[in-house]
């Protein structure tokens, strides 16, 4: 006497076969031939990681698809998960990580000294742009962020390696021209 699960009938091998073959044809028609990503592919990933950025600055050296106040110019700085946010009037700090090639910015906050309103709106903007979650790629010592319609190419920078920060953009950057 064989056993077998409540409502379970004995099939024949050629049954099995036949079932089997069905199944594959079945599943092999399936799909369009089109092997291009799809929305529900995984994203690829940049090989980007917060060591390639730790301790590092980068300011901007090109924006497209938004004008930057005259005269100002946007640094970021990596250091221990944290970043460091100097867009024209505020300094903001806040947590990083890297989702794939998603920079993710959490808790920005800064000072609130007072200045010019178009230096306000321009941080506003900034801290809007990082933590809505920017592409990033770092391409030799460019870092690029996109998100939207803008593109942001930020050039290392040399770092007083006496800041107490690393990362901090506030005075401890120099020039490399």
């Amino acid at each position: 006497m064989t056993i077998r699960p409540i409502g379970v009938k004995k099939t024949t091998t050629l049954g099995a076969l036949a079932a089997a073959a069905l199944l594959v044809f079945a599943v092999g028609g399936c799909g369009d031939g089109d092997s291009s990503s799809r929305a529900e592919d995984p994203p690829a990933t940049t090989g980007l990681s917060l060591n390639d950025l730790d301790g590092k600055v980068f300011a901007t050296a090109q924006v497209d698809g938004h004008a930057l106040v005259d005269e100002t110019v946007v640094r970021i700085g990596f250091a221990d998960g944290q970043v460091s946010v100097d867009a024209g009037c505020n300094h903001m700090t806040g947590g990083v990580s890297l989702d794939g090639d998603r920079l993710k910015v959490s808790n920005l906050a800064g000072t609130e000294i007072g200045c010019e309103q178009d230096r306000a709106d321009q941080d506003a903007w900034v801290a809007s742009f990082l933590t809505d979650g920017p592409t990033a790629a770092l391409d030799g010592d460019t870092l690029t962020l996109t998100g939207g319609d803008v593109s942001m190419a930020l050039a290392a920078q040399a770092v007083d390696d006496s800041s107490s920060d690393g990362g901090d953009p506030d005075g401890t950057v120099t020039d490399n021209g």
